[in-house]
């Protein structure tokens, strides 16, 4: 008896040519989030290199003019140097707070644990606006003038979160056997720490430090609300670009956009 017009034949055509059209959506659907996401980031980099002074297509030609213009304006010299001083200082000791918080709420029990847990972790849910007035009214009601010591102080309280969750992490899968052996030894608890403990937890203070320095160094919200007069680099760009749509601005894009993509693969890796 032929089985080529069976139920179980047309239910396989019909599971076949499902998969296939399965498979040709979900690519389809790939293409389109990757292009999505990434468009205005090719475009922004492509008319970096514009000669034409208009950003538009097609194509006036290839140059490198507004990266050396970018080069001799001393105003976007000045942001990119204060952005780079405020990320060093917040990476330092945003690194430190959050590898020791993370260090208390994973090896150590005490009460009312869950609430400080949350408590730490929750300016990572506030809104960047939001956070950014509430330093501002803090800083005003403190009668302390912004500056650069202010936008570290604000940035601060938004890195230091993440910081401590990216540590955690690495304590979760941390095998506390080794501090025991290392104590059976005699080494004292302060050895432990610095021979066994952190050299384990680098790949992740590492991993840590490198996203505090590109949450400080991408960061407009909070600097924009506490920087006074003081620009940092997101701030400079903001402001150069309501007054005219130079080129100049495609280029210091570009260049922080491949910062931030170098510093965030090099915190994917020591994660790993």
């Amino acid at each position: 008896m032929s089985t080529e017009n069976s139920p179980s034949s047309n239910e396989s055509g019909l599971s076949k040519a499902v998969r296939f059209v399965e498979k040709r959506w979900i690519r389809l659907w790939s293409l389109l989030v990757i292009l999505f996401l990434y468009a205005p980031i090719v475009v922004i980099v492509l008319f970096s290199f514009e000669r034409g002074a208009f950003s538009s297509f097609p194509w006036d030609g290839f140059t490198l003019e507004w990266y050396r213009t970018l080069l001799e304006t001393p105003s976007a010299i000045n942001a990119t140097f204060n952005s780079l001083f405020v990320a060093v200082f917040v990476t330092f000791f945003g690194t430190i707070l959050g590898t020791f918080g993370a260090i208390a709420l994973v090896r150590h029990e005490f009460r009312l644990k869950e609430a400080y847990r949350m408590l730490v972790i929750a300016p990572m849910t506030i809104p960047g606006l939001i956070l950014g007035v509430a330093l501002l009214m803090m800083f005003n009601y403190l009668e302390i003038s912004r500056s650069l010591r202010t936008v570290i102080i604000g940035q601060l309280v938004f890195v230091v979160p993440f910081v401590l969750v990216t540590v955690s992490s690495r304590l979760a899968g941390f095998d506390p056997t080794l501090e025991e052996a290392a104590r059976d030894l005699g080494a004292s608890k302060w050895t432990v720490y610095r021979r066994v403990t952190l050299p384990l937890l680098a790949p992740g203070i590492i991993s840590g430090g490198l996203f505090a320095f590109t949450l400080s160094f991408d960061d407009f919200l909070i600097a924009f609300f506490t920087s006074g007069v003081e620009n940092t680099l997101p701030i400079y760009i903001f402001s150069t670009i309501q007054r005219s749509q130079s080129p100049v601005i495609n280029a210091i894009s570009t260049i922080a956009l491949i910062l931030s993509m170098l510093l965030i693969t090099a915190s994917l890796y020591f994660r790993d």
